[in-house]
């Protein structure tokens, strides 16, 4: 009876550990409460059971829960937490290739990135490494991400 009590108190924190892991990728706090409500049922359990296994539950849950943070932060780091394409009132991460060679202003200072128009639309820019003042004529070389590089 005592190992399924301790099983039992293993799963919630595991549990609660994965909760924790996909509040970095579900909207709203909800999965950090779930997962902040088993890790304490699991301590909860655990030190029910004997001090000695509470501590080992407790000491396990904090190695695990800053693994976990550092193992989403990095997943994080490496996806891109922008729009693949264009959707209505967005721009997607991708810059737009029929922009290369076009002329376009300078609307907010390019410090060196900033915001340019072109033909009435309006896109994010990086300057070559010049700072532009606000009604300078630029001309698109390139782009990177969603920003178009301009000269």
């Amino acid at each position: 009876m005592l190992v399924r009590i301790m099983i039992l108190s293993l799963i919630l924190a595991l549990i609660g550990l994965t909760a924790i892991y996909l509040e970095f990728w579900v909207p709203g706090s909800l999965m950090a409460l779930i997962g902040t409500a088993l890790l304490g049922g699991s301590l909860m359990v655990g030190f029910g059971l004997d001090w000695r296994w509470g501590a080992f539950l407790a000491q396990f849950e904090l190695i695990a829960l800053i693994l976990v943070i550092r193992l989403a932060v990095k997943s994080l780091r490496k996806s891109k937490m922008c729009l693949a394409a264009n959707q209505e009132n967005y721009k997607g991460c991708s810059f737009e290739v029929k922009c290369i060679g076009k002329m376009g202003e300078v609307i907010k200072d390019l410090k060196p990135s900033g915001l340019i128009e072109i033909e009435g639309e309006h896109y994010q820019a990086l300057s070559e490494g010049d700072y532009l003042r606000k009604g300078t004529k630029v001309t698109i070389i390139g782009g990177e991400g969603f920003h178009l590089i301009v000269r």
